[in-house]
């Protein structure tokens, strides 16, 4: 069976943008900076700015553009993950300024919640491909073991976390250039595998 490729603008006048590209692209950011200032490559300052922004308004503004083309599950993702990010920094600017400090466990509690969202999230993503619940597990894997570091203070798990936290970046960063290249140039280029649960007829992420 053959895709047909989606319509370009020149052929339909009424078609929008895939929200999930810009989507992504927030995903794949945010994730890249934190883990890698988890990592003790760069500075919390980084993290501020590029969560605050590319994190939480991107991610947000995705998953507000999701419920004008009637998209439910973009619509909850993105903005789910968008308004974690937008948390993330003011939980930094609160350590920064002591006020409003939240560390240690109230923090491990915040990511296990998102930890809990991923898995459900990856359930309706197992009808649409492969690598779209793989990525959203990973997501959940590596925040549980964030949490689970915060909660017992064994830095080891949150090094742990931010790794799988990384590939989860790498998976969003694959769907990037799948959906990327299928919107402009109606080419499939690299496989998402086949959806885990019938449900679903959207083969992109």
């Amino acid at each position: 069976m053959t895709d047909t490729p989606p319509p370009s603008i020149a052929t339909s006048a009424m078609r929008r943008a895939d929200p999930g590209l810009i989507g992504l692209l927030g995903f794949v950011i945010a994730t890249l900076t934190a883990q890698l200032e988890h990592l003790g490559v760069q500075t919390e300052s980084s993290v501020f700015w590029v969560g605050a922004v590319f994190g939480g308004v991107v991610q947000v503004i995705a998953g507000m553009l999701s419920y004008f083309v009637g998209d439910d599950f973009h619509f909850i993702v993105y903005n789910a993950f968008g308004w974690y990010w937008i948390c993330m920094p003011g939980f930094l600017l609160g350590g920064e300024l002591g006020f409003f400090e939240v560390t240690g466990t109230p923090r491990g509690v915040f990511s296990l919640m998102f930890a809990i969202l991923a898995v459900g999230f990856a359930v309706a993503a197992a009808t649409h491909n492969t690598v779209l619940p793989v990525t959203l597990l990973c997501v959940a894997v590596g925040l549980a073991l964030e949490s689970v570091g915060a909660f017992a203070g064994i830095d080891a798990l949150g090094t742990a976390g931010a790794i799988v936290l990384l590939l989860a970046s790498a998976l969003a960063t694959y769907l990037l250039i799948e959906k990327f290249y299928w919107r402009t140039m109606g080419r499939r280029v690299v496989p998402l595998g086949p959806p885990w649960l019938a449900g679903s007829t959207d083969r992109e992420s």
